[in-house]
């Protein structure tokens, strides 16, 4: 048999203790009936709810019954902290040997009945009491076995707490010393990495300035062989002009002779030869000018020759 015991107080008599049983079948609810026993220390009434009767008073309260059931649990087997949202009252019915205990659900401004039943005043109130008591003790017992273990539970835990603590700490000091080595590590990398690029930027720095010398030594390069080129363009231009003077000066002396027979005349024939000149005035234009002055005495020779 499962049993709850706790301690109310009768609407009927608010300032007189009385202590509640409520008994029931192993392994089963309160819905399969219950038996309810109500003492005061000198007397015990007793009395047993049905299942059909919670059945009954199920539709009664027009609630499902297993929620029904559940109120009853809620009100029947916790403990004294629900006192303010149920109400118990204990009254005697006109017959001497029948009692009256209801129980009732309080809301905020009323209160709707959960269910009662009728007690009869048991004969020997002295084994009810010694159930009392014996289940009492009984469950003193188990809570100080509970409580033995749960200080024995509570020792364990603090143990593996200061263990712990002392392992968090080692693992604190390791990791601020792990720290610190990387952060040295990193601080040689990072002025590693910063001389390295320090003389990368160096480098860069001397490939530029060589690369503008160059540069400027080109332009300056570009700038006399210009100039070179303008210079050879214009002595090229005088020699030209001289070349141009000294044909016209030729071609001016057949002039005076044109009524002399070109066949048989030997200076005809030379004349025929001085007019392809071209030729050979272009291959003279190719050679350089200091040999101008060679090629001009044959042509003075042979203007004097014409003459």
């Amino acid at each position: 048999m499962e049993r709850h015991v706790r301690r109310i107080w009768p609407l009927s008599a608010p300032d007189i203790v009385y202590y509640l049983q409520i008994s029931w079948e192993k392994d089963q609810d309160l819905g399969s009936g219950f038996t309810v026993t109500v003492c005061n220390g000198e007397q015990a009434w007793s009395g047993r709810v049905s299942d059909n009767q919670v059945t009954m008073e199920a539709k009664e309260a027009e609630m499902d019954r297993e929620k029904y059931v559940d109120e009853l649990q809620q009100a029947l087997t916790t403990g004294e902290e629900t006192v303010r949202n149920y109400s118990f009252d204990f009254s005697k019915d006109n017959d001497e040997e029948v009692f009256h205990f209801s129980y009732e659900k309080l809301l905020q401004d009323i209160s709707f009945k959960l269910g009662s039943v009728e007690l009869r005043q048991v004969l020997d109130s002295t084994e009810v009491n010694k159930e009392l008591i014996s289940y009492v003790l009984r469950c003193n017992a188990e809570l100080r076995d509970k409580n033995e273990h749960l200080q024995q539970e509570n020792k364990r835990l603090l143990c593996e707490r200061n263990y712990t603590l002392k392992e968090l700490e080692k693992y604190v000091k390791a990791k601020e010393e792990l720290e610190q080595d990387l952060y040295s590590r990193f601080i040689l990398v990072l002025n590693e990495k910063k001389a390295k690029i320090r003389s990368l930027q160096e480098t860069l720095k001397c490939a530029n300035m060589q690369a503008e010398f160059k540069s400027q030594s080109r332009t300056i390069a570009t700038s006399q062989e210009v100039s070179v080129a303008e210079e050879d363009f214009d002595c090229s231009t005088d020699a030209e002009n001289k070349g141009h003077a000294s044909e016209n000066r030729i071609w001016s002396q057949p002039s005076r002779s044109t009524c002399v027979p070109p066949q048989n005349d030997p200076i005809g024939s030379s004349l025929h030869d001085v007019v392809d000149i071209a030729p050979s005035r272009k291959r003279w234009h190719r050679i350089p000018q200091q040999k101008y002055k060679e090629a001009e005495a044959p042509k003075a020779s042979s203007e004097k020759s014409l003459q």
